[in-house]
Parts: C-alpha cells; structure tokens; sequence
C-alpha cells in the first residue's frame, strides 16, 4: 500500500529502533511496518521474554545498544485485568514506563508512547489534543499517569493518542480479534443469535496506526497527538459489517443489547462513545488514518479469518 509519505519514512533508514511488547498486537504491526518501509534499519525486538519492564536492571542492560529511538508498546492492556488487579497494574504500567524513560534518558533516544482513548470520559466531544483526560477505570488512570510521566522527563517524546484497535490476527486480543471465533464457535454449534453492545467508538487499524506514527517519528514530531480511524461505530454496527464482509449474515443473527446491560460484565467503566478528532494531523497534512470500514475489509480478507468459516 504505497502512500504520499513513504518518502518522508525513509528518514528513518539507517536508525536503530528498540521496539518493547513486541509478541503484542500494536508492537508487531510496528515491526511489520517498519520492514516493509524502512531499508537498513537495526531493529531490537523485545518481547516479554527478552525484556521484563518491570525489571529495571533488565531495562537498563540495553543502554549499550544505544538505540535512536524507543516504541514502548508493552503494557497491561485489559482494562478489566487491571481494575481487578491494582497493583499489577501500576506496576507494569506505570513503573515499567519509568523504567524505560530511563533507559531513553541515558541513551539519549526518543521515546514513542502509544496512549489509549480509555484516559477519556466521553463526556466532551469530540476529543481533541486540547480535551482534558478524566479517565474512569485504574486502567485509564496508570495510563494517564505514564503519559504524564514521560512528558515531564523527556521534552523530545512522543505521544499519540489513539482510537480502539483492532489488528495482529492470533495476538488480537481486542473486540474484532475476540468476537470473529466466538462467531465461529456459535456457528458450529448451531446457535443463531449474539447479543452485542451499542458502546461507540473508532475501529482502528494497526498497520494503519504504525504507518503514520512512523511518519510522525520520521518528522521528529514531539508533544501529543490524536490518532483513530475516520468514521465511528458501535459494536453492534461494527459487528453487522463483520458477518456482512464475511458473507455468514444468513448464519448468524445479531441482536442489540444496551451498553448498561453490556458493561454489567466488565470490571472496569469505559466511556460510553469516545470519539477522537485527529485535529493535529489533519493540521498539519499529516493524517493518514483510512475510513474504518475499508481498513476492516483489508483485515479480514486475511486467510486467518477466512478459515474459521
């Protein structure tokens, strides 16, 4: 998928990139996305394995890498986890994102922060870089917090905040990765009707979030900024256009539940439309995010899907 900015990514030829949280969804499409568009360029990825974030000696024994950039994409990132679990939470999140700000401190690299739209309450839309964050979950809050955090200790990093998203196929743990099986499995029973949400929201792509963070990085961008998909939906709408692209409408009916009877069996409170407004980027002519359903249609023609019908 050839872009306007290809050209502009290739800043970034020849850079050596530490890459956290790599087993994850948002760090493998980082990685995907930079072989694909970067030549020549030295790639540390870390998984969980290779770099516990809450070890800071662990953290610390990579200062010699001396990498030009860091794309810290490992965290906690069940919002229902963390509210049952607070100090796993906070451990990982919070302490964890202090542990690489001082690895970024002492090699002198750029910090990528990838923030979620869970820090907001929904509550003033639409949400832009200058919208007040009152996050509703512990998930939200640790978050806000190691946003925080890296901006009062590194003036050169990067923050973008960004829509829900969907992306990775087996390392999917999010709404689209979670909700294509769970089709599959009510199929094979012979069960013809879902109940699904009506929470709004932006479906947003992975590969699509990393291509234009990368531009970002490439531009040596700094601060914060908006980044989710063109468009918005519910669950529910999400998920008509799921069997629709999969052509199993005729198998599966799909019913309409309230957000209220939905959030009963989550822990954490999550807004209940969050809706982001990408106004630096489009500012700047720099906002390469796709409409949801076209992304969504590239996703899901992927034989991963297609197999489990």
């Amino acid at each position: 998928m050839e872009r306007d900015f290809d050209k502009k990514i290739s800043k970034l030829n020849g850079k050596k990139i530490l890459i956290t949280g790599i087993d994850g969804m948002l760090g493998s499409s980082f990685e995907e996305t930079i072989k694909k568009y970067v030549q020549n360029c030295d790639i540390i990825s870390t998984s969980k394995k290779e770099m516990d974030i809450t070890d800071s000696k662990e953290v610390l024994s990579y200062v010699e890498s001396k990498m030009d950039i860091i794309i810290h994409c490992a965290a906690k990132v069940n919002a229902d986890f963390c509210e049952k679990y607070p100090k796993e939470s906070f451990r990982e999140i919070v302490s964890g994102t202090n542990n690489i700000i001082s690895l970024a401190q002492k090699t002198n690299a750029k910090l990528f922060y990838p923030q979620s739209f869970l820090i907001f309450d929904g509550k003033s839309l639409p949400i832009d870089e200058g919208t007040a964050p009152n996050p509703l979950s512990k998930y939200g809050k640790d978050k806000l917090l190691a946003e925080k955090n890296v901006l009062a200790n590194l003036s050169n990093s990067l923050i973008v905040r960004m829509g829900g998203f969907f992306g990775g196929y087996k390392k999917d743990k999010n709404f689209v990765g979670k909700i294509v099986p769970h089709i599959s499995k009510l199929i094979q029973t012979g069960k013809e009707t879902l109940e699904i949400g009506n929470r709004v929201w932006q479906p947003t792509y992975t590969n699509d979030l990393a291509y234009n963070c990368l531009v970002l990085l490439a531009d040596d961008k700094k601060g914060v900024y908006n980044m989710a998909s063109h468009g918005k939906a519910s669950f529910y709408e999400l998920t008509l256009k799921i069997i629709s692209l999969l052509k199993i409408e005729r198998e599966i009916n799909i019913v309409p539940i309230s957000s209220s009877k939905f959030s009963k069996k989550e822990n954490a409170k999550r807004p209940e439309i969050a809706i982001m407004d990408n106004k630096k980027l489009k500012q700047e002519s720099i906002d390469f995010q796709r409409g949801w359903k076209h992304s969504l249609k590239e996703y899901l023609s992927h034989r991963y899907f297609r197999d489990m019908f």
